[in-house]
């Protein structure tokens, strides 16, 4: 399965943008096949939205992007008070109770990032130190799978002096 990157980075940016506002607000549009809501404040959180919600955080803001083909990417960005460990303990196990395999946690002194997938989705979950508070991003990609040629094209690989072999 692949994402569209500039779609993940699109979405995340306009996340990034519906976290700093405070007013409840919900906004669709369509463009290029995929249905784009962009919500923020404390009903931002979509109703079907597959990963656990760190009790008690308030919601911020959340934008979905869904396609005609269930392709579909889904961003919540939660708030906390509550310390980075605690909050990436939380999820770890959350996560795990609910059969996601998790992928090897990418710890940082001011940033926890969780990966994750179950039956046809992927998840990320990005938790920050905010300085007083901590920031919970979470992520939800469900993506159609790509055309058998796609993948064959990219395992042609061949090493040359612009892109050496790294094993």
């Amino acid at each position: 399965m692949q994402t569209n990157h500039k779609l993940t980075l699109a979405l995340a940016a306009c996340v990034a943008f519906a976290a700093g506002c405070s007013n409840d607000k919900e906004v669709s549009y369509k463009s290029a096949g995929m249905t784009h809501t962009f919500s923020e404040g404390k009903d931002a959180v979509p109703k079907d939205f597959a990963l656990p919600l760190y009790p008690g955080a308030a919601p911020t803001g959340s934008v979905s992007a869904e396609g005609e083909s269930n392709e579909q990417s889904k961003y919540v960005i939660l708030s906390t008070s509550d310390p980075l460990d605690k909050v990436s303990d939380f999820y770890q196990d959350e996560l795990k109770k609910q059969g996601w395999t998790l992928e090897p946690v990418q710890t940082m002194p001011k940033l926890v990032s969780i990966s994750g997938t179950l039956k046809g989705l992927d998840s990320n979950v990005m938790i920050s130190d905010d300085g007083g508070k901590t920031t919970i991003s979470l992520q939800l990609n469900k993506s159609v799978e790509t055309k058998k040629e796609d993948e064959e094209t990219n395992e042609n690989f061949t090493p040359d002096k612009v892109t050496p072999a790294t094993d």
